[in-house]
């Protein structure tokens, strides 16, 4: 793999999900070799997210699982391996473990990016991933409110603890355009940019409030593939 992207946030219902999912295909589109991880041991929603829901990975070997393939990108996630339905009630070496078999025991081709979606918070998979890939580089996504804000930065210590570089911040929802043309900051204003400001690096992105991404999202058809209209 030629570069590892985690897709974090601070708390969840922020867009990481989708935002993952979203720039993994928009690389595809390009033409570059991707994988997508779902980390989010807990509550993946990788497979209804890529069309993926009720699919099952195949072995050759018995050792070693072919990640299941959506729109050219390489998919794997520890909901192709339960019941959609089953609660995971692991601790935290099992999370842990899972993660590092989900990585190690997956077939992945030759990629020229990895996207990893990170569970919310700062536990046990980050840990693990910080000991497993150091040379992962992390994307922060956040909401422009400002306690979204201040609940990022805590992902965005710790990746520094790590020794992880914070590539950048994606803010999402940043506003809702009308059909009149009028815009409006329903979740505040500004939490992205002050959230770069004080890790010091780039705010990347402003990513609206567009119905099309929730609703590709549902449908198993993201919206990169899917498109707005």
């Amino acid at each position: 793999v030629d570069r590892i992207l985690a897709v974090a946030s601070g708390k969840g219902g922020v867009g990481k999900s989708t935002t993952a999912a979203n720039l993994a295909l928009a690389l595809a589109a390009q033409g570059a070799r991707v994988g997508l991880l779902d980390a989010d041991i807990y509550g993946p929603s990788q497979p209804l997210m890529m069309g993926l829901a009720g699919e099952r990975p195949v072995t050759d070997d018995g050792k070693h699982l072919n990640p299941l393939k959506a729109f050219g990108v390489e998919v794997m996630s520890i909901g192709f391996l339960v019941d959609a339905d089953q609660p995971m009630a692991w601790r935290g070496p099992m999370v842990t473990q899972a993660l590092t078999q989900l990585l190690g025991d997956t077939r992945w081709g030759e990629l020229d990016y990895l996207f990893i979606d990170m569970p919310p918070g700062t536990g046990d998979v980050q840990m693990g991933l910080a000991r497993l890939l150091p040379r992962t580089d992390l994307l922060i996504v956040t909401t422009p409110a400002v306690s979204a804000q201040k609940v990022a930065i805590r992902a965005a210590d710790m990746a520094r603890r790590s020794f992880l570089r914070v590539a950048g911040v994606v803010e999402n929802m940043s506003e809702f355009t009308c059909d009149h043309g009028e815009s409006y900051a329903l979740f505040g204003s500004g939490g992205g940019q002050a959230l770069a400001d004080d890790i010091g690096a780039p705010l990347l992105g402003q990513v609206p409030i567009e119905p099309a991404v929730a609703a590709g999202g549902d449908a198993g058809e993201p919206v990169s593939v899917r498109g707005s209209g």
